[in-house]
């Protein structure tokens, strides 16, 4: 009887435990306020730093991190930069978004 008394303890404190409020993935940072987006070249640039900002946000996603929502799109290697760009894209302003699409229109 006893053992079950501290087990039944024992669950019930690791119940208790707080734990945190899971926070989605950091947002994607790009810098393009000195790029002239009405230039193919403003724009090849911007595809360039999308680009490689996708690559290293995927690099330091971690689905392992307990504290951040789990996204399956992130977690993929595959999946992962063409979902980061997507998220930045949802975020970015239409002129944003027209110029990166002209940019990769022309590669």
């Amino acid at each position: 009887m006893k053992r079950s008394w501290v087990l039944n303890a024992l669950l019930l404190s690791a119940c208790a435990t707080p734990r945190t409020t899971p926070h989605p993935p950091p947002d994607m940072v790009v810098r393009y306020t000195d790029l002239a987006l009405d230039t193919s070249a403003g724009r090849n640039e911007l595809v360039e730093r999308v680009d490689r900002a996708a690559r290293d946000f995927c690099d330091a996603y971690d689905p392992q991190d307990e504290t951040a929502i789990f996204d399956p799109h992130l977690a993929s290697a595959r999946y992962c930069p063409g979902y980061a760009i997507l998220l930045f894209m949802n975020k970015a302003p239409a002129s944003v978004r027209r110029a990166y699409r002209e940019g990769v229109g022309n590669k």
